[in-house]
């Protein structure tokens, strides 16, 4: 089933939801590996240009995904859950949404205000929004490392909530892993 439903989400979101997560673990490790480069190492600039890259790209699967759950809603949380636990799953994945949409504009920022074109995988270059600007270039910096390490925070807290409450109730009505997991149904 491509929509989301009252129980599962559906493959479209299943698919974006698993691309993400790669996506944004590939940038989060590269990240670490690109920022010890030594500044003359041959390979600097195209790993920066592929970390910029899959930036522009999670950014751009970020929105489509926001526009989807607009078009098929993501299905309720079980009704087991508790009023605190369905505010604490709503505040994790709000935060997570917007750590998704800031780092990626930081480091774009970051990149325009640097003097630097961010190409898209070598088809295009995205428009230079700002001048270059080093006061800015700095701010952006800062605030892309912060929120760099913020997602690492949040995507620990997701996982280990899904984990909990895998362990808690393995497919009972609170794991909520299947949702994610399950890619057919018997009616498919």
């Amino acid at each position: 089933m491509f929509n989301n439903n009252a129980d599962n989400y559906g493959s479209f979101s299943k698919l974006l939801h698993w691309l993400m997560a790669l996506l944004i673990i590939a940038l989060i490790v590269v990240g670490f590996y690109m920022t010890g480069l030594d500044k003359e190492d041959p390979s600097r600039g195209q790993i920066y240009g592929l970390h910029k890259s899959i930036g522009a790209l999670t950014l751009l699967l970020v929105i489509i995904r926001v526009l989807w759950l607009r078009i098929s809603p993501a299905p309720q949380l079980p009704a087991i859950f508790t009023a605190k636990e369905k505010r604490v799953v709503s505040s994790v994945k709000g935060v997570l949404y917007l750590l998704m949409f800031l780092a990626p504009i930081s480091g774009y920022v970051m990149s325009t205000a640097g003097g630097r074109p961010t190409s898209f995988f070598g088809l295009f270059e995205l428009p230079m929004l700002i001048g270059e600007n080093k006061a800015i270039a700095g701010f952006a910096h800062e605030a892309h490392e912060i929120l760099a390490f913020a997602m690492i925070l949040f995507v620990v807290v997701h996982v280990a909530g899904v984990i909990k409450h895998r362990l808690k109730d393995r497919n009972g009505t609170s794991d909520i892993m299947n949702r994610m997991m399950k890619w057919h149904d018997k009616g498919d």
